[in-house]
């Protein structure tokens, strides 16, 4: 019998010669990309810095015209960017995966599967099947709502019956789940449908757990009914956690701020709502947290507030592929859900930046907004925020936000220092195998002569390095 993975499906690959990886095509293009789209360029590159910028730059252009191997350019042209002292530009390498044939492939393009069936003849299907197999079902989270079907024997399709991901439409196949004796393993297809990953499948009680992804069955018929929410904050370590040690702290954990950390907060702040309003010290454990939307964190300053709290706002440079990818990579799927006259709306409030703000940083925003909220909360009393070196970006935004509450000492040591330049985009180079990353939005703090870039976020209160537990000194900081 043919493997699995070769009945599922077609892989196409293109051999690393069909692209440009000469380094000087490299080279400029990200050259040209960063100097006519980064935010901060005009910061960085400016009468002061001209003439140096001009040698650093000929010094690389030196160098990269002896280089032929692809890492080798990358790590120039990685240095090269070093010029502008900013962590959020990132130039990506993608290291081809190891193969055992004699041909090495470098990238793939996945055929995607389709099935045409809609939900109300898959309910007919699932009434009709009295032996249907414990993965069959209609299964949904936040983003999709999928229809696991028995195809062959021990072979089942997860199809896409609702999406809130554009890529993704109704009728496609996002998963494939094999069966073996007992157990089960299934292959997805990615959000941008340019790869798969190969993940154990379970089902627990009414939830399908695809290791990376966690769907329920609101119709399962299981005894047992676990929150979906509370599931995915179990089994994933990046998941914000809360714990309440002792009587009088709870200590909350973030690794940071992606994915579906919002709704994974908001469950722990509901759940825990009448235990919290009666903790007097809390800590936000911010070490390590590498950065996401910083709306994730907001959500705990209700309980911190004491007085307005200053929030800046940023100023995006305009340009037409920042804009377009901005819009690609943030609103699509806000803009899908719009009616024609808002689409209409915001098409005309887009071009109408282009032709009047044009290689402009430029926001109608003020400078800053103040947070205010109607009442102070009796709790907590005080609040420790740790950060260590590893805190960066909306880790650091947050910070800044929150430590303006008088409830608020921020311990530690200095963050990363990255927060100036933000709102990062995706550009492709000649070369697929390397891409960059850079930001498009400037924060107005530098107006006024704050940088965090420079040397992070300070604490409060340092904490020295052979301390080991960050966390028990905190807390007894806290009760003096």
């Amino acid at each position: 019998m043919k493997s699995f993975y070769t009945f599922l499906f077609i892989v196409i690959y293109t051999a690393s010669n069909a692209q440009d990886c000469n380094c000087d095509s490299i080279f400029y293009s990200v050259k040209n990309t960063v100097e006519k789209n980064y935010a901060g360029y005009f910061d960085k590159v400016n009468s002061q810095t001209q003439i140096e910028y001009e040698v650093w730059t000929k010094n690389s252009i030196e160098k990269l015209s002896t280089i032929k191997s692809d890492s080798l350019c990358y790590a120039e042209t990685k240095k090269w960017l070093t010029f502008y002292k900013d962590k959020h530009i990132q130039l990506k390498f993608i290291s081809p995966k190891k193969t055992t044939t004699a041909i090495v492939k470098t990238s793939k393009t996945i055929e995607i599967l389709q099935l045409n069936i809609s939900e109300i003849e898959f309910e007919k299907y699932l009434k009709s099947n009295a032996k249907k197999d414990k993965v069959e079902g209609i299964w949904e989270n936040s983003n999709y709502k999928l229809a696991v079907k028995k195809m062959q024997p021990n072979l089942f399709y997860a199809t896409v019956l609702e999406s809130k991901n554009s890529n993704w439409k109704a009728g496609e196949v996002k998963m494939v789940i094999e069966k073996k004796d007992s157990s089960y393993n299934g292959t997805f297809y990615a959000g941008d449908k340019d790869d798969t990953s190969n993940h154990p499948v379970k089902v627990v009680d009414n939830i399908l757990d695809f290791d990376i992804i966690f769907f329920e069955n609101k119709n399962s018929a299981s005894k047992v009914v676990r929150n979906i929410v509370e599931y995915e904050i179990q089994q994933d370590k990046q998941a914000p956690k809360l714990n309440f040690i002792n009587s009088d702290l709870a200590v909350f954990s973030f690794p940071n701020f992606y994915g579906n950390s919002y709704e994974q907060l908001e469950f722990l702040l509901k759940h825990n709502k009448d235990k919290l309003e009666k903790t007097p010290y809390w800590i936000i454990d911010l070490q390590d947290n590498d950065g996401g939307d910083y709306s994730v964190g907001k959500q705990l300053l209700p309980y911190l507030y004491t007085k307005p709290i200053v929030d800046y706002n940023s100023k995006m440079r305009i340009t037409k592929s920042n804009i377009q990818l901005w819009f690609d990579t943030y609103l699509q799927e806000y803009y899908n859900n719009l009616t024609k006259e808002k689409q209409e709306a915001l098409n005309l409030e887009l071009k109408n930046l282009l032709q009047n703000h044009n290689n402009e940083i430029y926001d109608d925003k003020p400078a800053s907004s103040i947070l205010k909220f109607d009442s102070q909360m009796s709790f907590p009393k005080k609040v420790g925020i740790v950060i260590n070196k590893n805190t960066l970006s909306s880790g650091e935004l947050f910070t800044m936000l929150a430590r303006q509450s008088d409830k608020v000492s921020v311990y530690g040591e200095n963050s990363t220092g990255m927060m100036d330049y933000g709102n990062l985009v995706t550009y492709k180079t000649p070369c697929k195998v390397i891409n960059l990353r850079i930001p498009i939005n400037r924060q107005n703090w530098l107006d006024e002569g704050f940088s965090v870039d420079k040397e992070g976020i300070k604490p409060d209160v340092y904490i020295d390095k052979t301390t080991k537990n960050w966390i028990d000194y905190v807390y007894s900081q806290l009760k003096k």
